[in-house]
């Protein structure tokens, strides 16, 4: 009887293709030759994830108590050779608390109210990714991606390759990869007669970026990826509240899903404030008919020579998927159905608050979010609020050093 956590499973080879398509040249008078990195660095973040209880009025059954995710992260990248560099970034995960399980209806025709998971899950997941970059010319650069990660549950391995052409003349950049996953899951608390005993599911991505300086103070940058996921897509611990049965049935959602991502942003710097703009917007689409927007908005304010204090504001906010519901009165035709949070309709805001301090061959930053999700937040009217919906903080410390 348990979930993933809020931010599910990203697929390792998204992740990495993502952060390749949505980088943008810094503000500078023209684009910076490419090259590989000229010294060693090594990051470190370590990041505390906190959901708030479920509400009182809002639980059923279980657990009030939900997750709690410790991570630590590494990063190591150096240069390897003349024209090419390496990059190798580790992640540890310790996860406990309990999860949403499934929606029964309110006594006397009240809000659905949320059952829960029990407080015992314990997980661990560990992640390894590595990117080798080599760099033909000042113009023409390529890069190989590999990856694994592995939970109680869970293992995926990913591989992808992009490449990057840079036009000098016209301050212009072209990014551009393919990317796929390919996951096994194996769940856990054996014995439920309608859990499966494994499965697997495949995850292919491709993206392209174009990025322009526009002078020496404003660039901007749009993006378009492509996602297809294919194999069980379903949740094996999540369950659904049928009236006509009076009990529950399996999670069950379509075996394909296509996604498209659309993405735009803007850096700005401001002289005479010594303080950056930055905005970006992401529009999401599949084929599950969920639709998304999300609004960035950060301030990168400078202060002296070794200070910097970032506020920044996101809002985000979706439809749900066409076999989403709270309960089902009875069987959809098509058989699927899904009460999980993560495909309802609903809005959320995040406000962040990162301050760095730099000592030259040193810096470290401290990070605080907190995210508050609600159906009134919703793009469009939602008449039924899901009660699982999530709100948590999150605390990070993070170290860079050039070695």
């Amino acid at each position: 009887m348990k979930s993933k956590n809020a931010r599910g499973h990203s697929a390792g080879a998204f992740k990495a293709l993502s952060a390749a398509a949505l980088a943008i040249p810094g503000i500078v008078s023209q684009v910076q030759a490419a090259a590989p990195v000229a010294e060693a660095e090594l990051d470190y973040k370590a990041s505390a994830y906190r959901e708030a209880d479920i509400e009182g009025s809002k639980l059923a059954a279980g657990s009030a108590s939900r997750y709690e995710i410790d991570t630590h992260q590494l990063r190591f990248i150096s240069p390897l050779g003349r024209a090419s560099d390496l990059a190798v970034d580790l992640s540890y995960e310790t996860m406990s608390g309990a999860s949403p399980w499934f929606i029964m209806p309110g006594t006397g025709g009240g809000k659905p109210v949320q059952v829960m998971s029990g407080a015992s899950i314990e997980e661990e997941r560990k992640d390894i990714q590595t990117s080798i970059g080599h760099y033909f010319s000042q113009k023409v650069s390529a890069k190989v991606l590999l990856g694994f990660s592995t939970e109680n549950d869970y293992q995926a391995v990913n591989m992808g390759v992009e490449a990057s052409i840079e036009i000098p003349a016209r301050e212009l950049t072209v990014t551009a990869g393919i990317g796929f996953s390919d996951d096994e899951i194996e769940p856990t608390d054996p014995g439920m007669p309608d859990r499966i005993d494994s499965a697997t599911r495949t995850s292919t991505t491709a993206f392209v970026a174009i990025a322009q300086v526009l002078n020496n103070r404003t660039a901007v940058q749009g993006g378009l990826t492509l996602v297809n996921n294919d194999g069980y897509l379903s949740d094996p611990y999540k369950k659904v509240w049928r009236e006509d049965l009076s009990n529950t049935v399996a999670d069950k959602r379509p075996n394909e899903r296509q996604q498209v991502i659309a993405s735009a942003r803007l850096r700005h710097y401001v002289p005479s404030l010594r303080g950056a703009l930055h905005v970006d917007y992401r529009f999401f689409d599949d084929d599950w008919d969920v639709s998304s927007h999300t609004v960035d908005l950060a301030w990168y304010q400078n202060i002296g020579d070794n200070w910097q204090l970032t506020p920044s504001l996101r809002y985000y906010g979706q439809s749900q998927a066409y076999f989403y519901g709270p309960f089902f009165y009875s069987a959809r035709d098509d058989g699927y159905a899904s009460s999980d949070y993560r495909l309802s309709p609903y809005g959320a805001l995040s406000f962040r608050l990162r301050l760095e301090r730099n000592w030259g061959e040193f810096s470290a930053n401290f990070e605080w979010e907190s995210y508050r999700a609600a159906a009134n937040l919703a793009p469009d009217d939602v008449s039924v609020e899901n009660p699982g919906l999530v709100e948590f903080d999150i605390l990070s410390l993070g170290l860079n050093f050039h070695l």
